[in-house]
């Protein structure tokens, strides 16, 4: 029986064959550029499975690509369009973390909606899991521990069905499914209401941005080029990088976290110290054109050459941080990229774009301003962390 358990429920849980459980019905593969905004049949990628979707997939609120019109899909049987409570797998990953995932279909209603690339569609074709209660059972740790030591493959991993007849499971009744489905589906509309929250914070605060810095200016706002506001960074080279937080930077307007992707460099790289206010821009690659400021939290860090980081001469580095976030100023950055097989941003070029700054009492008013947002933002998002893991810890308790 699981450690965590609803009191009314006392029956152990019982193991189920799956050979005896699933039926398997034929996938496409599609690609991408067969997909479209517009359609009659509906079609489930495997990227959006390790994208986009959570345990239970709704027809009825996800907005999922049609199968191009122009494109003639051979379905010699009805029941190879999903139905209500069948399982999609993701049969193929780059990681162990993904390889598996699974996601369960509801709420299809009168769509059309078939399984596409790289996936596996499974049917509990004697309906003895209710509906909802197989997207978070397949998605437990003891189910993915399993998958990730049946599947193989070197650069790509994959799963086949046979790997997932060989999977070992084990279900309570019906009716303890469907509370357990109940109550983590309301858990996941809780997370999801509060992910909203954040990406509406995140868009005010871009408004924000924009009112504050392009809008209502007075008369002694002035334009400069950041060659004359800005000096290059701290050059202290580090050989022996293990004392230190290696961090690399990503697209987004939140500066730098603790869930900041953090991707080594080869060691061949040098590294360099970066140190408190400095701005840090990404000029290489996929990072090309990212931005931060070093916070407390990241004094001290180091950066690959891959990097360039700037200290601000007089004027207040939130702010010249804030200003260069803009959507507008990130297009800029990645346009002027250029080089053949890895694009690199120019330092000199970048230092020639210009910025409009007041007087350093409005610069301090507008940092302010911002920051308060951003701190409401952090908050915001440290519940939802929150929230996902006792998701995480109640996937492991409530499941054997």
């Amino acid at each position: 029986m699981p450690k965590l358990r609803f009191k009314e429920f006392k029956d152990e849980w019982q193991k189920i064959y799956l050979k005896n459980t699933f039926n398997f019905y034929s996938t496409n593969s599609l690609s991408r550029a067969d997909l479209s905004k517009d359609g009659i049949i509906k079609n489930i990628h495997y990227g959006d499975i390790h994208q986009q979707f959570n345990n239970i997939l709704d027809v009825g609120k996800e907005d999922l690509p049609y199968i191009k019109s122009t494109i003639k899909l051979n379905i010699d049987n009805e029941d190879n369009f999903c139905q209500d409570g069948d399982l999609i797998f993701a049969d193929a990953s780059e990681d162990y973390e993904g390889i598996g995932k699974a996601v369960e279909i509801i709420n299809i209603g009168s769509n059309k909606v078939v399984s596409g690339l790289h996936t596996i569609l499974a049917r509990d074709i004697n309906k003895i899991m209710s509906i909802g209660f197989k997207g978070y059972l397949f998605n437990t740790s003891i189910v993915h521990n399993q998958i990730r030591v049946l599947a193989n493959g070197f650069k790509v991993y994959g799963i086949s069905k046979n790997n997932i007849y060989d999977l070992d499971i084990k279900i309570p009744s019906k009716t303890e499914q469907e509370k357990i489905a109940n109550f983590l589906s309301l858990l996941d509309k809780k997370i999801e209401l509060q992910k909203r929250k954040i990406e509406a914070l995140k868009i005010y605060k871009i408004g924000l941005i924009n009112k504050l810095l392009n809008s209502n200016k007075s008369l002694n706002w002035k334009n400069k080029k950041l060659n004359d506001i800005l000096l290059p960074g701290s050059k202290e080279k580090v050989t022996d990088t293990s004392k230190f937080q290696k961090i690399n930077i990503k697209l987004n307007l939140n500066g730098l976290s603790k869930n900041t992707s953090i991707r080594e460099m080869a060691d061949t790289r040098p590294f360099y110290i970066r140190n408190l206010n400095e701005i840090i821009i990404g000029k290489q690659n996929y990072f090309n054109g990212s931005i931060a400021i070093i916070t407390k939290e990241f004094d001290g860090c180091i950066c690959s050459n891959a990097i360039m980081s700037f200290s601000v001469k007089k004027d207040n580095p939130k702010y010249i941080y804030y200003y260069i976030s803009q959507p507008n100023y990130i297009k800029k950055r990645s346009f002027l990229a250029n080089g053949t097989g890895q694009k690199e941003l120019s330092e000199k070029e970048f230092l020639n774009f210009e910025i409009n700054l007041p007087n350093i009492g409005e610069q301090n008013y507008i940092v302010k301003t911002l920051d308060f947002v951003e701190s409401k933002i952090n908050i915001e998002n440290l519940k939802y962390e929150h929230l996902e893991l006792m998701k995480k810890s109640l996937l492991q308790q409530m499941f054997i």
